[in-house]
């Protein structure tokens, strides 16, 4: 893809594949919680971050492009504690247009 995503992914994490690394190491941490995908509306940059309140924890200034749920309502009714197997399936099914129109 040659899209703003992706220029960003690559200048942010050096590509799609290190991003993805970085987000299913980040969603499969110990805890319950989600893994967001954010862009700091600043400078531009993508970073992932491990966020367990609703309420707390999100940083200023930086937009929510995806947001993976790791809470285990997500996916022990599916997966079990196969926490993994559940990433691959959300990854799977991204909507990867939508990521990007939430692109500041």
């Amino acid at each position: 893809n040659n899209g703003k995503l992706a220029k960003l992914l690559s200048t942010s994490f050096g590509g799609y594949d290190a991003w993805l690394q970085d987000f299913k190491g980040t969603g499969s941490m110990r805890g319950i919680g989600w893994t967001i995908l954010y862009q700091d509306t600043i400078g531009g940059k993508l970073f992932n971050q491990w966020i367990n309140e609703h309420d707390a924890g999100h940083p200023a200034g930086c937009q929510p492009l995806l947001v993976l749920d790791v809470f285990e309502h997500a996916f022990l009714t599916d997966y079990g504690l196969k926490r993994a197997d559940y990433i691959e399936a959300f990854i799977k099914n991204v909507d990867w247009k939508s990521v990007e129109v939430r692109i500041k």
